[in-house]
């Protein structure tokens, strides 16, 4: 018997709609995102491992990389520091409430909900990307759209 996920439990994950929203937003404003970093996102579920996500930025060299699939780093460049990485865990529904604005990444930090390794630094400008990324809209919408979806089958019990 496996333990890793069906793809079925990873579908249903909130990371699994808001990260491909999210790669949406960076692809039509990639202007916006000129930070160079690599985040991994470890998602749990109940403290399960349950999937992993990928934020690459090069700043002005590449686009930005949002997937599943974990993207291959660029070498630095002469005098060039390599591109930093920050390792974040989190749990799916925690991921839900930070990239609405209900959770801060200093709130999630010291109650231990965010868990960061690497580059602190780095993974302290998440908000801001979430941010730029309308991250808090499109959590909103859907959560607007989840709880139409729910309504309508409590409608049909």
């Amino acid at each position: 018997m496996s333990n890793k996920p069906s793809a079925k439990a990873i579908a249903k994950l909130n990371a699994s709609i808001l990260f491909p929203a999210i790669r949406s937003e960076i692809i039509d404003n990639p202007s916006l995102f000129a930070i160079r970093g690599f985040f991994i996102f470890n998602i749990t579920k109940k403290t399960v491992p349950m999937t992993e996500w990928y934020l690459l930025f090069q700043g002005f060299d590449a686009p930005a990389v949002v997937s599943q699939k974990r993207p291959v780093l660029p070498k630095a460049k002469r005098d060039e520091d390599p591109i930093p990485v920050a390792i974040l865990q989190i749990e799916d529904s925690d991921l839900l409430n930070f990239m609405s604005g209900g959770l801060t990444g200093s709130r999630g930090i010291v109650s231990g909900r965010i868990k960061i390794a690497g580059a602190i630094e780095l993974a302290e400008q998440l908000e801001q990307i979430f941010l730029k990324a309308k991250g808090q809209e499109k959590t909103l919408a859907y959560l607007e759209q989840k709880r139409g979806k729910s309504e309508k089958a409590r409608a049909r019990l």
